[in-house]
Formats: C-alpha cells, structure tokens, sequence
C-alpha cells in the first residue's frame, strides 16, 4: 500500500548494489537521497504489523518483508530494510539499504523495481561523493575508501583504514595551521614595518619557515613507504634462460602460477602475481631469459625482462650450476649492479649439490653483493627471500621519521607544490626581497595543503577521482 507521504519524484535518488557482481548468500542494495524510503515504501509489504512502512522507520532500525514489482506486484525476495536518517548516514542523506539474497536475477528485479519508479542508477563513486559534498569526509578520506577496498595486504589495509580515521586529514590540517600563523605573522610585518621588521623578528621567521619546510619534506619523504604499501613491492626475478625463475616465484606465490619445463626460453612474456608477504603488498614478476636470440618473440621477452628490472624496487637475479655460464653472467650482473638497482643473487637449484661452491665463487666475484641460496624441492631459502623483501620495505623508509604516510601519488603532488613555494619563501627572506612575495607564496602553500583534503579543488578533478570508484559505494 501508498505510504501517505510518498512523493512521485525520486529524481534526487540513486541506488545501485553496494555488494560485488556474482551470486552470494546474501547482497546489499543501497539508495540515498531525499525520497528514498518513500520510494523503497513504493515495493515493501512489511511482514506483520509489528514493522511500520520504512518512511516511519526512525533511524538504524530494521523492518523485514517482502518486496513486489511496483508494476505487477509481484513478490521478488523476503528482505531486511535498515533506514538511515539524515544527517546521520553515510551519504549525510536519507538511506535505505536492502539486504536481499545474492542470485543476479533478484538483485536486478529489484533495482528495475526501483528504476521504474524513477530512481536512478548510481553512478561511479556517487555514494562517497554524496558524503564529500555533504561534509561528511574529506577528499583525504574519501580515497582512503577505495584504498581501504584494494587492498590487498594487511599493513595496506591500515594505513588505508588509519587515513580513513582521519590520521593524514589531521596532519595535513596541523601543517595548514601552521602555514596560516606564519602569513599572520608576515602581513602584520607588512603592516606594521615600523614594529615588526626588525632583524630578530625576520630571522626568527625564517627559522619558522625552515621548520616547517623540514616538516613538510619528512611528509613527501614517506611516499617512498606508501607507494609501496598501495601498489607493492615490485620484485622483478632476472636470470639466463632455464635457471629456475619460474620455480622461484611459484615458491614465493604459494601455488604454480607460472609454467615450468627443463626447455630454456618457456617463459616469453613477463609473469605478474600479488602476494602477501608479512602483511605487505608484493608484486612478484618472472620474466624471459636474458639471453641473445634470433628468435623475434623471445628477443621482445627480453626486452620487456630489462625494462621491469629498470622500474623494479628489488631484483632477484637466479643464477645456478653449470660454472662455465655463472662466468658469462658475471659482466651482466656487475653492470645491473652499478645502474643502482636493489640487487640480490639467487644462487638456485640447491637440491642439485653445487650451490655452496656457487656462492663461494659469486661472492668472491660479485663485490659482496648479497647471496641467498634457494632449492624449490626443500624450500630452503624462502624465509631469507621474504626476509630481503621486508628489509627493501624498511630500507625505503629510511629518508623518514614520519609515522603518517603518504600512499596516494596526487597527495604527493600536492606536497611537493607546497614544498616548492616554501622553499621559494626562504628564498626570498633571506634574499631580502619584498614580503608581499612572500604571502603570496605562503599563500600558494596553503592552497597545495588544501588540495589534499578537498577544500581547494576544482569540479573536474573532483569529477576524476570519483569516477575511479566503483558503482554502489
């Protein structure tokens, strides 16, 4: 039956399925927007009088029922209606969320149901930006949402969770404060020179602003961390055809996601895999053979193989008996080394009885670069393995004491604007030019800090971000 106050237009309504595509047990569709239990009214029968139309739901409350097509009132699933009350939801509007069962067709019933009574599909990301504009999160913390979804690994997971808390908005508002008492400071100077400009007040400025630069770049310094911890830790695995690379990597996934033979020149292609290792993100690659080849597809194997090590954050180079071809390697490994990449040697194929001599012979050769040696038969090795790869996570927050970290490349951006017209500003203090520049950059400061957390950014670029989202959050 017609709730009273129904309206006819739910034009300020979207829905969409907040719970993955596919069949499950259970799946959750989502509407928000002035109308949206009238409109959810339009299709449930409350199961006994016990459970009023959800327009007389008050807020974080329950109703089970049945919903109908609106049209020919058919039943499509027994379901749980919980009602979300403005402001107090997710979106900061009125909510109505739908756990029914998990089968595509009922999903589909129901938000044609909803549809065809003028509610609207949700677009990407329309949920979070609903609560953006509706000051229920920062920019900051709306993409911390979507990290907090992909991630893939537990220490992903919180940071992510830590951003969404408000951690970074925090930090960033700390740093904006600070910024602003700093103009103060300096328009009052330009105010009143007479008072203020005098040679202690001017270095004590520039201390400040030192400060505060110093501050900012440990900031954009943890980014080196949180790229990590947001794309993985690229371990590339190099070697000559047929050293065990492939086994290697099928040892560190858990499972043989990459096809291993005794015939040189199997893998032709780079092999991508993300695993978990310690809680941390890590994107294993298995590339070709480094080799001469005449053979086209091999030689493009090649290829892509040297270019990943160029991009990778840690190398695992396999090299295994016979001496006579860990000869020829020596030259290849040595110049790899010397481009600065993170090198390990992997002295493989333990299980055949001449790594210890290998090893002996390779740090000999190799300037003390470190030697792990590894049998894909006994799994010796592997803990050494992930070791080295945890030590390449710390070593890379080296440059930095900050315990916030910066995981999101445009966050970065955002610092370094703000970086660069600091160090603009001690520039031009200490050059004793006129003070006016130096708001005006202060000025410019503020306004990359801003960014991070959505109070200084345009419609396109908060139209890019949400549209990366995906539909129903």
């Amino acid at each position: 039956s017609l709730h009273p106050n129904n309206p006819t237009d739910f034009s300020d309504v979207c829905a969409a399925a907040a719970t993955p595509p596919g069949q499950s047990g259970l799946a959750v569709i989502r509407l928000s927007g002035a109308g949206s239990p009238q409109a959810v009214d339009r299709m449930f029968r409350p199961a006994g009088s016990r459970f009023s139309p959800v327009a007389d739901m008050t807020g974080y409350t329950c109703a089970v029922g049945d919903l109908a097509d609106p049209l020919q009132g058919q039943i499509i699933d027994q379901v749980v209606i919980t009602r979300f009350t403005a402001p107090h939801s997710f979106t900061g509007e009125d909510v109505v969320e739908i756990s029914c069962h998990g089968g595509s067709a009922i999903k589909q019933a129901i938000l044609d149901g909803l549809f065809s009574l003028g509610v609207r599909p949700a677009e990407a990301g329309e949920f979070t930006r609903r609560a953006f504009l509706n000051g229920k999160l920062d920019l900051a913390q709306a993409e911390a949402i979507m990290d907090l979804i992909q991630a893939s690994a537990r220490k992903s997971a919180q940071t992510a969770a830590s951003q969404l808390h408000g951690a970074l908005s925090e930090r960033i508002h700390d740093l904006s404060s600070a910024v602003y008492r700093l103009l103060a400071r300096v328009e009052l100077i330009i105010e009143y020179p007479e008072h203020e400009e005098s040679p202690d007040a001017l270095a004590g400025l520039q201390l400040e602003l030192q400060k505060l630069q110093g501050s900012l770049l440990q900031l954009t310094d943890s980014f080196s961390q949180g790229r990590i911890l947001r794309e993985g830790l690229t371990v590339v695995i190099a070697g000559r055809p047929n050293a065990g690379k492939s086994s290697l990597l099928n040892a560190l996934a858990g499972y043989d996601r990459a096809i291993v033979t005794p015939i040189p020149g199997t893998t032709r292609d780079t092999v991508e895999e993300l695993i978990d290792i310690g809680g941390l993100p890590v994107r294993l690659v298995d590339t070709a053979g480094l080799r001469d080849t005449d053979d086209l597809v091999e030689r493009l194997g090649v290829d892509r193989a040297k270019a990943a090590m160029q991009q990778a954050d840690l190398v695992f180079w396999v090299i295994s008996p016979p001496f006579d071809q860990a000869e020829d390697e020596l030259d290849a490994i040595r110049q790899t080394a010397a481009q600065g990449l993170a090198l390990h040697i992997i002295a493989g194929k333990d299980d055949l009885g001449e790594s210890a001599a290998i090893r002996s012979y390779l740090r000999h050769h190799l300037n003390g670069l470190p030697v792990i040696s590894f049998s894909a038969v006994s799994g010796e090795g592997l803990d050494q393995l992930r070791r080295a790869i945890l030590d390449q996570y710390d070593r890379a927050g080296s440059q930095s004491s900050e315990e916030i970290l910066i995981t999101n490349s445009r966050h970065k951006a955002c610092l370094d604007r703000a970086v660069s017209h600091l160090a603009e500003a001690v520039q031009i203090l200490a050059n004793g030019l006129p003070l006016d520049l130096l708001a005006s950059l202060l000025r410019g400061c503020a306004d990359a800090l801003a960014g991070i957390t959505g109070e200084e950014v345009t419609e396109e670029l908060i139209s890019t971000i949400f549209s990366r989202f995906c539909v129903g959050k």
